[in-house]
C-alpha cells in the first residue's frame, strides 16, 4: 500500500523540476517498488488490492473502491476493519474525488483514534497530506506531512521518516526555501545510505538535482540525476518506469545548458515508453511538449502544433487544470515561434485564466511575461499585473516559510526529544546487558564455588573413607592378635590336657588294667578286696576325667567370647581412663558372636567405641550401659547413659552421629535415639540377624 506513496513522491519531485523551466519535470519520490499484490482468499482482500490497479481507469477503481467500502462496513472487528480502510484511504487519493477521499480518510483516522493505532493514524496522515498537495494547499500538507513524520519518529520507522523527509523537501522547494529542502533531503540520503536502500537513494539524489537546478547549478544537478539513476540500475527489479522520471529531468538540465539534441533524445525515451499513455497520461502530455520544445530549440521544420494540441487534449480528458494550463501557455509561445502572434495572444489570454483557476501561480507569472512581449498594447498592464502577482507569491511564500519554520521547529524538537528518549532505552538496555552479564558471570563464579566445595566434601568423604578403612584394618589386626592369643592359650591348655592324659590317666589306666589282669586270675577274698580297691579308683579317675570335660566346655565357651572379649577389653581401657565413670554390659551368651562377619564385627566395634567418647565428651553421664542381643532375627546393640540428654528432635547431628550412620549403612542397619533434656541418652542399634547366618552359610 505504501509503495504508492513512494510513487507519488517521485513524480511531485519531477514535476517541480519541470515547472521551473517547462512545468514538465516529474519526480516520483516514493515507490513503485512494490510487490505484486499478494493473493488471498479472502474477497474483500481481493477488491481493496484490485483498487489501486493502473490498468483499470478512475471511473472502475471509483466503483471497485465503494463496492470495497460497503463490505468493510460490515466487519464486526474495528482492527480488520482498520487495516483494509487504511488501504483504500491511498488508493482512493488518485481518484480525484474529494468528497470521497475525504469521507475514507476521516473515517480512517477515527478508527485509528479508537484503535490506538499509530501506525494506521501516520499512514492516514500520509495520505491526507499527498490528497492536499494535490489540491495546492501547501501549508495543510506541510502540517500532515509533519505530523505523519513525528508518529514515525516515536516508532523509530527510519525507512519511513526518511521518504517522509523528501516529501517534506519537495514542499519545501516549491516555496523556494532551497537550504531547508536540501538539509531535509540530505537527512533522507543519511538513513537510506546506512540501511542500503537504493531506491531510496535514488529518489534522494534525485531530488538533489531539483534543488541543485533551482540554484542554477545545472551541471551539478545532472550530476546528480545521474547518481540517482545508477542507483536504479543496482536495483534487481526493473525499474524503468521510474527512470523515465530522471531522464525527463535530465532532458530538462540539458534545455537549460542549450544542449538541446541531448534534451531531444531524453525526452523521446520519455514520450516512446511503453503504456505510459495508460500509466501516467498527464506525466505523458508533459514530457510531449517538453519534447515539442526541444524540436523547436532545434529549428525542426516540423509541424509542432499537433503535438502541443494532443498533450492539452490529455490534460482536458483528465480534467488536469493546472497541467493544461502549462501545456496552454507553451502552445501559445509555440504559435508566436511560427509568427502567429494573433493566435499567440489568443492562446496566451486562456492560458492566463486556467491559470488562475488552477492558481498555477509559475504559468500565470510566465504568461503574464509571455503577454508583455507578444501583446504591446497592453504590456503595460500585463507588467503591472505580473509586480503584483509576483510581489504576492513573495509575501505569501515568505508567510508559509515563516509558518513551516515554526512547524518544523516543533517537528525536530520532538524527534530530538525521540531521539534523546531512544539513546537513553539504548543505553538502559546496555545497561541491562551489563547487569545479566554480570549476573551471568555471578552465577559461574557461585558454580564455580559450589564445584570446589563438591571437590573438597569429596575430598574429605574420600579421605575420611581411607581412614574408616585404616581403622577397620587397625580393629581386624586387633582381632587377628586377640585370636592369636585365645589360639595360644588354647594350645598350651590342650598340651596340658595332653601332658595330664598321658602322665595322669594313661598310667592309671594303665596300673588298673596290669592290677585287674592279675587279679582277674584269682578268686580269694584279698583278691576281690583288691578289685574293689581298683574299681573305686576307677571312679575317681572318671571324676577326674569329667572334671576335664568341664574344663573343655569352657575353653569351647571361651572362645566363642572372641568378639566380646574385645568389647569388653574397650570397655576397660574407658574406665581405666576414668574412675568417676561405672560401666556395665550383658550379652547374650546363645550367640555366636564370633560367627559375624568381619565387616560388621568392626563396624559394631567402632560404633560401641564412637558412641562411649560421646557419652564422656557431651553427655556428662556417671553410668554407661552396654547390651548385646537379638530380637526378632535383628541384632540389637543399646548403648544407654544417665547423662543431661538433648533434645533429638531438634538438635543437629554432629559428625560422630554422622559416622555411626555412615557404618550402620554399609550393614544394612538403623539407628534409634531416644533422649529428651534431663532424662539421659539411649541409642538403639538394629542389623539383620538373618542376612549375617545367610552370609556365614
Amino acid at each position: 500500500m505504501r509503495t504508492g506513496k513512494i510513487t507519488y513522491l517521485y513524480i511531485s519531485i519531477c514535476t517541480l523540476a519541470a515547472l521551473l523551466l517547462f512545468t514538465c519535470a516529474e519526480n516520483d519520490n516514493s515507490s513503485q517498488e512494490s510487490s505484486s499484490p499478494k493473493v488471498v482468499q479472502d474477497s474483500l482482500s481481493i477488491l481493496v488490492n484490485s483498487s489501486s490497479d493502473p490498468n483499470l481507469n478512475i471511473e472502475e477503481r471509483k466503483q471497485i473502491v465503494q463496492e470495497a467500502l460497503d463490505k468493510v462496513n460490515l466487519l464486526p472487528t474495528d482492527s480488520i476493519k482498520l487495516k483494509h480502510l487504511a488501504i483504500l484511504s491511498f488508493n482512493s487519493v488518485q481518484l480525484k474525488d474529494s468528497v470521497f477521499f475525504r469521507t475514507i480518510n476521516k473515517e480512517t483516522i477515527s478508527l485509528a483514534r479508537k484503535e490506538k493505532d499509530s501506525v494506521a493514524m501516520a499512514e492516514a496522515y500520509w495520505d491526507l497530506g499527498i490528497f492536499l498537495d494535490n489540491t495546492k494547499l501547501i501549508d495543510s500538507t506541510y502540517y500532515y506531512y509533519n505530523e505523519a513524520l513525528a508518529i514515525y519518529s516515536k516508532q523509530n520507522n527510519q525507512k519511513k521518516m526518511a521518504f517522509l523527509y523528501n516529501s517534506i523537501s519537495t514542499i519545501q522547494r516549491k516555496l523556494g526555501d532551497y537550504a531547508g529542502a536540501e538539509q531535509t533531503t540530505i537527512k533522507a540520503l543519511e538513513i537510506f545510505k546506512e540501511s542500503k536502500n537504493y531506491f531510496g537513494m535514488s529518489n534522494s539524489y534525485n531530488s538533489l538535482g531539483s534543488i541543485t537546478h533551482s540554484l542554477g547549478d545545472i551541471e551539478k544537478a545532472i550530476q546528480y540525476y545521474k547518481i540517482a539513476s545508477s542507483y536504479l540500475d543496482s536495483l534487481p527489479t526493473d525499474k524503468s518506469y521510474n527512470q523515465i522520471f530522471i531522464t525527463n529531468n535530465i532532458g530538462v538540465s540539458n534545455m537549460l545548458l542549450n544542449q538541446y539534441r541531448e534534451a531531444e533524445n531524453s525526452f523521446e525515451k520519455v514520450v516512446n515508453f511503453k503504456n505510459l499513455r495508460t500509466i501516467n497520461p498527464e506525466f505523458l502530455a508533459k514530457a510531449m511538449v517538453n519534447l515539442a520544445n526541444a524540436k523547436k530549440k532545434l529549428f525542426s521544420t516540423e509541424d509542432l502544433e499537433p503535438q502541443y494540441l494532443a498533450a492539452i487534449e490529455i490534460t482536458k480528458e483528465y480534467d488536469n487544470t493546472f497541467s493544461e494550463a502549462t501545456s496552454t501557455g507553451h502552445y501559445a509561445q509555440y504559435l508566436a515561434y511560427i509568427k502567429d502572434t494573433v493566435k499567440a495572444v489568443q492562446v496566451a489570454k486562456k492560458a492566463l485564466v486556467l491559470s488562475e483557476k488552477a492558481e498555477n501561480f509559475e504559468s500565470l507569472l510566465r504568461t503574464l511575461n509571455f503577454l508583455t512581449l507578444v501583446d504591446k498594447k497592453n504590456a503595460s498592464t500585463y507588467a503591472q499585473e505580473y509586480f503584483v502577482v509576483d510581489k504576492k507569491l513573495k509575501e505569501d511564500e515568505r508567510k508559509l516559510r515563516d509558518k513551516f519554520a515554526r512547524i518544523r521547529f516543533q517537528t525536530d524538537e520532538f524527534i530530538e526529544r525521540n531521539e534523546l528518549l531512544a539513546k537513553q532505552n539504548e543505553l538502559l538496555i546496555r545497561e541491562k546487558r551489563l547487569w545479566s552479564a554480570l549476573a551471568v558471570l555471578g552465577l559461574i563464579g557461585i558454580a564455580a564455588i559450589l564445584i570446589i566445595v563438591i571437590q573438597r566434601i569429596k575430598n574429605n568423604n574420600l579421605r575420611f573413607k581411607q581412614q574408616q578403612q585404616e581403622s577397620n584394618l587397625e580393629i581386624f589386626n586387633l582381632l587377628l592378635l586377640q585370636q592369636s592369643k585365645f589360639d595360644e592359650g588354647k594350645k598350651i591348655e590342650q598340651e596340658r590336657i595332653s601332658q595330664e592324659l598321658h602322665d595322669g590317666f594313661l598310667n592309671k589306666i594303665l596300673g588298673i588294667r596290669l592290677v585287674l589282669l592279675g587279679l582277674n586270675k584269682r578268686q580269694d577274698e584279698k583278691s576281690i578286696a583288691q578289685r574293689a580297691e581298683v574299681i573305686t579308683e576307677l571312679a575317681e579317675l572318671s571324676e577326674e576325667i569329667r572334671s576335664i570335660s568341664h574344663e573343655l566346655n569352657e575353653a569351647a565357651f571361651q572362645k566363642m567370647q572372641n568378639f566380646i572379649e574385645a568389647i569388653k577389653s574397650l570397655i576397660k581401657t574407658f574406665q581405666t581412663a576414668s574412675e568417676t565413670l561405672k560401666y556395665s554390659y550383658k550379652f547374650n551368651t546363645d550367640i555366636d558372636w564370633d560367627s559375624l562377619n568381619s565387616t560388621l564385627k568392626i563396624n559394631l566395634y567402632r560404633i560401641v567405641q564412637e558412641s562411649i567418647q560421646n557419652c564422656i565428651k557431651h553427655a556428662e553421664a556417671s553410668t554407661i550401659f552396654v547390651n548385646f542381643d537379638v530380637e526378632d532375627n535383628f541384632l540389637t546393640v543399646i548403648i544407654e547413659d544417665n547423662g543431661k540428654g538433648f533434645d533429638s528432635k531438634k538438635s543437629k547431628k554432629g559428625i560422630g552421629f554422622r559416622n555411626i550412620s555412615s557404618r550402620l549403612e554399609k550393614v544394612n542397619g538403623t539407628l534409634r535415639v531416644d533422649s529428651t533434656i534431663g532424662n539421659g541418652t539411649k541409642l538403639i542399634i538394629r542389623v539383620p540377624y538373618l542376612n549375617e547366618i545367610d552370609k556365614i552359610a
